[in-house]
């Protein structure tokens, strides 16, 4: 198979679905693609696995390893779960039951649900933080725990790096590991799949990630996320980090530290895999229906205070709304700004996963994903 400029592709779509390998085409046949994969699971079986360009060093294909930046909240969400399906978290508990100092200032009420669903107003400290606190993540736990609520509980508003801090402390205090140790050694290890957040020091090789913050992009946060407005708080931490993300997510002290809403590391394949294992229960299935629907009930939606989109949170997880178009109704999973996408769908039973390394024009409304999706509903429906 080859592209209209020549770029090789790879992989194999099972009868019925060629409109999803053609849409995987026109995306690659686009000058600016370097590199992508692309897996979709439905029904329990692998309808299609894609890959097309390089990444960077050799073809892209399933082995190839990407940073997939705020998809990786998906994939937290997802080991939150099975933290709930095992009976020791509850969704609804205040968070103060397991992480105490947390209840100060206002937040004693404040519901594991509604941290996870972008509700506690806490997308950066007040004071200006430092990035070796953000890496590390306990720091900027105990300082987030010292914070009142920026707004009264109701409306999201989108914790775009501290969601993962203060999911990763939730977890230290019910478990006593870090995030990404339970979803090694709870989610991940038992299953095979390729999926990691935390890496060793340096980190193994390669690890890939998204190409240059087109210009488009650079402009648009220039206006929209100047310096002192909640989108650039919550972006950069109240200033700890100043580098664009495409740098800075590539820095081995990055992959190193405890982000679990941005630096996991995951192949198409491993990502499409585990919201398979959400929906699915014939591949060791994650958890039982009831946690399942616990996980991905609306739990907030309005328009959201840091992107100025309306939004839609279960506990970790995207809904679908105007921020985040996901293909479907019953469709939940999470979006990165590199163009990654993961996903599961209850009702069409499927699950999809999208490893771009060209990062899109807009961040909160990539092409790329409209075009992949409206490929999917012409097979299976909407």
């Amino acid at each position: 198979m080859s592209t209209p400029n020549d770029r090789a592709l790879r992989g194999d779509v099972a009868p019925g679905w060629e409109p999803v390998l053609d849409a995987f085409a026109a995306i690659m046949s686009r000058p600016e693609e370097r590199g992508a994969g692309l897996h979709v699971i439905h029904r329990g079986r692998t309808v299609a696995d894609l890959y097309g360009g390089t990444d960077g060093e050799g073809p892209y294909g399933p082995d190839t390893r990407q940073v997939i930046f705020s998809a990786s909240k998906g994939i937290a969400a997802a080991c939150l779960a099975v933290l709930a399906d095992r009976g020791d978290l509850d969704f609804d508990a205040p968070v103060a039951r397991y992480w105490p100092e947390f209840g100060r200032h206002g937040k004693s009420e404040i519901t594991v649900a509604q941290l996870l669903s972008h509700q506690a107003g806490l997308i950066a400290p007040s004071r200006r933080a430092v990035l070796a606190d953000v890496l590390d993540g306990r720091p900027l736990a105990d300082a987030l725990a010292e914070e009142r609520p920026r707004w009264p509980l109701g409306r999201p508003g989108y914790h775009a790096v501290t969601w993962g801090t203060l999911a990763d402390e939730l977890v230290r205090r019910i478990t006593g590991g870090r995030l990404g140790e339970v979803l090694t050694e709870l989610v991940c290890r038992p299953r095979d799949l390729a999926i990691s957040i935390g890496h060793p020091d340096p980190p193994p090789s390669p690890v890939h990630a998204a190409t240059r913050v087109p210009l488009l992009v650079r402009l648009t946060t220039a206006v929209f996320a100047r310096p002192g407005t909640p989108l650039w708080q919550a972006m950069t931490v109240q200033g700890a980090i100043t580098e664009p993300p495409d740098v800075w997510v590539r820095r081995p002290e990055t992959l190193a530290g405890q982000l679990p809403a941005a630096n996991a590391v995951t192949t198409a394949r491993s990502l499409a895999r585990l919201y398979a294992m959400l929906l699915f229960r014939a591949e060791a299935p994650l958890i039982r229906d009831r946690t399942q629907s616990a996980a991905v009930r609306v739990r907030a939606v309005g328009r959201d205070r840091v992107l100025g989109l309306p939004s839609a949170f279960g506990c970790g997880f995207a809904l679908p709304s105007r921020a985040w178009r996901l293909g479907s109704p019953t469709a939940f999973g999470h979006p990165g700004i590199g163009g990654a996408l993961g996903l599961g769908d209850s009702r069409r039973r499927l699950a999809l996963a999208f490893l771009p390394r060209t990062m899109p024009a807009d961040a909160l409304s990539d092409v790329r994903h409209r075009i992949l999706l409206d490929a999917v509903t012409t097979v299976v429906g909407p």
